[in-house]
């Protein structure tokens, strides 16, 4: 008996044996299948030596906004041409800026980042700067603010700080006017036809004891008080609060317009006592149908290790958003109606042997910009770009 015991015993670990023998040799096999019908180039910026923080690309779709970390240059770069067509010094923040441009193209808008660019539980307040897109001069500087936003006719500049949303004269320089939000957080936002403004809140005790599911749970209620926030939409014009959105979220860090107005998208991420999540901390961005009012009850998640890029397409078809893996930073396009997943990037080291002088850094930050043909974005990988071809030219 205890030989035929030890005989099968031997059997199973030749078994495991050879199952890890074919796992080793079959690995390249599946990794280069894996990696064969992805369409990507690497490209280049000028001499540029450090990591790329922010990236935005222009109205007119032919300029890249271009921002990396630890040194204060800024580059207007031809994606087209691959040639830098000018380079600035703006910002003078070590771990670089997020780039926004106005809606006519005339100024860009830096945001500082920080290694933790979300306070942990708190609102944030960074600094932001406007810059002139044609000669990089700054135009207005803003310390400590939650939100800056620059309105369509880009004659004021919005900026949020404690309650107060204050209009800036770009012309000027000096405040015009201004009006409160009681108990804003970290989210502002103005519809491209400069008709709305969205502002992010803490929940109102007196709207929570409106809410059914709310005021019959008195533990629900607290929690909610705490921890949850909502958004209103105000007139641009009078001030006048319009709604509120019939949603909770947790702490709302960035709201952002689709191009035609018809949806807002709010990055939202939970306290950490609200962290429901067993695989660590996940980043949430919800949708806002402004025709109806109403929320889109499906989002899409991310968990990457800073408050996450994340953008519309512009046939507004599909949705990309900046997450992570175990190892590696990905990008991940979903259908922007259906919310499936489509294509997947992951940036792992496999994909880029030949560093020809890169810089490949694992905790390094992921941005992107869709390309006007919808089928490809640019992303930004250490000191280079990606040209990642989701959908190849067959």
């Amino acid at each position: 008996m205890l030989r035929e015991a030890l005989c099968i015993l031997s059997i199973r670990k030749m078994k495991r044996f050879l199952f890890l023998l074919l796992i080793l040799a079959t690995a390249p096999t599946l990794i280069k299948s894996q990696t064969a019908d992805i369409d990507y180039e690497r490209i280049k910026i000028g001499d540029a030596k450090h990591m790329v923080s922010g990236l935005a690309l222009s109205p007119n779709r032919e300029t890249l906004a271009i921002s990396p970390t630890q040194s204060f240059p800024f580059y207007l770069f031809d994606w087209k041409n691959e040639k830098l067509l000018n380079e600035f010094n703006v910002g003078n923040w070590y771990a670089g800026s997020a780039i926004n441009y106005s809606a006519e193209g005339n100024y860009i808008v830096l945001n500082q980042l920080k290694y933790l660019d979300f306070s942990v539980n708190k609102d944030r307040e960074v600094d932001f700067e406007i810059v002139d897109a044609k000669t990089g001069k700054r135009v207005k500087r803003f310390e400590a603010r939650h939100a800056v936003a620059i309105t369509p006719d880009e004659k004021y500049v919005l900026a949020l700080s404690g309650e107060e949303v204050s209009f800036w004269n770009l012309a000027s320089k000096k405040k015009d006017k201004s009006f409160k939000v009681e108990k804003a957080s970290n989210g502002i936002a103005i519809s491209p036809d400069g008709k709305w403004i969205a502002v992010s809140h803490k929940l109102y005790e007196k709207d929570a004891r409106q809410m059914p599911n709310l005021k019959r749970d008195k533990k629900t209620m607290k929690h909610a008080l705490k921890y949850k926030q909502q958004i209103s939409v105000f007139d641009a014009s009078t001030f006048k609060k319009l709604y509120t959105v019939n949603e909770l979220y947790d702490i709302i860090y960035k709201l952002s317009f689709s191009d035609d107005g018809q949806f807002l998208m709010c990055l939202h991420i939970p306290h950490t006592k609200a962290q429901s999540s067993p695989t660590g901390r996940q980043m949430y961005v919800n949708v806002i149908d402004m025709n109806t009012q109403q929320p889109v009850r499906r989002g899409f998640v991310s968990t990457a290790s800073y408050e996450p890029d994340f953008k519309l397409s512009h046939d507004q078809k599909l949705f990309g958003i900046v997450s992570r893996s175990n190892k590696f930073l990905e990008l991940h396009i979903y259908d922007f109606e259906t919310k499936k997943m489509l294509y997947r990037f992951q940036q792992s080291y496999r994909l880029f042997e030949k560093n020809e002088g890169g810089m490949l850094v694992a905790d390094s930050r992921l941005t992107f910009v869709f390309l006007p043909d919808n089928k490809s974005v640019l992303m930004t990988m250490g000191n280079h770009l990606v040209k990642w071809n989701f959908e190849p030219k067959k």
